[in-house]
């Protein structure tokens, strides 16, 4: 049996894509329509996904799956140009490489939907030691019409950072910092302060990890553009691809 843990046997996963996708809405918050789909990937493993894929970082093999996953997205936004937008996940871990601006570009040719259908979501797992290659990748990316999404602001010290280097149409807020906020007048004072952030750095916010009724009217009457969460709608498989 192959070992997932190892970054031969995650190789060989993505590879044989041994792994399965969910997909999760992000909703408006206004229209209450879905914006787009993030793509979540699953392994049949006993542990956290977490724990599968900071290996993978650690050993670059994480650059499999976010092309894997950029490659299966693309084939399900050309099959239904006029469908819903997706979200795929880049890591950190692949993005401050000098070979992968190359590798996701190439991929991008292979696109004929609305490069606006194709979120890049940037997670923030991983600490980038190159913010330029970064800065370099996604400003292409938004160049080409491609939203760029900054993922988990507010769960790592790195947030700040990649705020001021980094560009972004829409700043994910870290749902366990979303969830503090409903408690603490501290961190609702932070996340006001962020979102008025919003006219000036021209993006849109998203509040992750609503996952009761409470939390939705919280975030909505704090003026968050778009939510995600259980409240919203639960991770479901993806079944188009």
């Amino acid at each position: 049996m192959v070992d997932i843990l190892t970054a031969d046997g995650f190789r060989t996963h993505i590879s044989e894509q041994r792994h399965s996708v969910m997909r999760q809405p992000i909703v408006d918050l206004k229209s209450g329509h879905i914006h787009h789909y993030e793509w979540l990937v699953r392994f049949d493993h006993d542990g956290e996904i977490e724990g599968v894929l900071r290996p993978a970082e650690l050993s670059g093999v994480i650059r499999d799956l976010d092309l894997s996953m950029l490659a299966q997205a693309i084939l399900v936004l050309n099959a239904d140009p006029l469908g819903v937008g997706i979200a795929i996940n880049l890591s950190g871990a692949s993005v401050d490489k000098k070979a992968f601006k190359g590798s996701v570009l190439a991929c991008l040719t292979a696109l004929e939907a609305s490069p606006t259908k194709l979120i890049i979501e940037l997670t923030e797992s991983w600490d980038m030691y190159d913010l330029a290659l970064a800065e370099s990748l996604l400003s292409e990316l938004k160049t080409r019409g491609h939203p760029v999404c900054l993922d988990d602001v507010g769960a790592g010290a790195a947030s700040i950072r990649y705020l001021r280097a980094l560009p972004a149409n829409w700043i994910k807020i870290d749902g366990g910092f979303v969830a503090a906020a409903l408690n603490s007048s501290r961190d609702r004072a932070i996340l006001r302060a962020l979102l008025s952030l919003r006219e000036a750095l021209d993006v849109r916010f998203i509040a992750e990890g609503v996952e009761t009724e409470e939390l939705k009217q919280f975030v909505t009457e704090l003026g968050f553009d778009a939510a995600q969460g259980y409240a919203i709608g639960k991770p479901e498989p993806e079944t188009r691809i």
